[in-house]
């Protein structure tokens, strides 16, 4: 597993993600402290999979649906008293 600055990470994007593509793991560090891991797609088998959801289930960080959603949930739209629009280019003016 090999581990770069997010500055290098932008900067060789492609290379890093050739080597995730060849199976290896990326550690990404902000200022020498690892915030995130990309790790090769598929990587994690079904069971592996059902593993972690049960885990994150288990400590109260997930809560798994029970069945599919209906269409009237689906058509429900949320009311908001905001512009969305102004907020994203107000947020993009702030540089966030």
């Amino acid at each position: 597993m090999i581990s770069v600055n997010i500055s290098d990470l932008k900067n060789r994007l492609s290379h890093y993600l050739d080597r995730v593509r060849r199976g290896e793991s990326v550690l990404i560090r902000d200022r020498d402290r690892v915030i995130a891991r990309i790790d090769p797609a598929g990587s994690l088998t079904v069971g592996d999979a059902e593993e972690r959801l049960a885990e994150l289930e288990r400590r109260g960080t997930i809560r798994r649906g029970v069945g599919a959603l209906g269409p009237a949930f689906l058509r429900r739209r949320p009311k908001l008293r905001v512009d969305v629009v102004a907020a994203l280019l107000a947020e993009r003016e702030d540089g966030r």
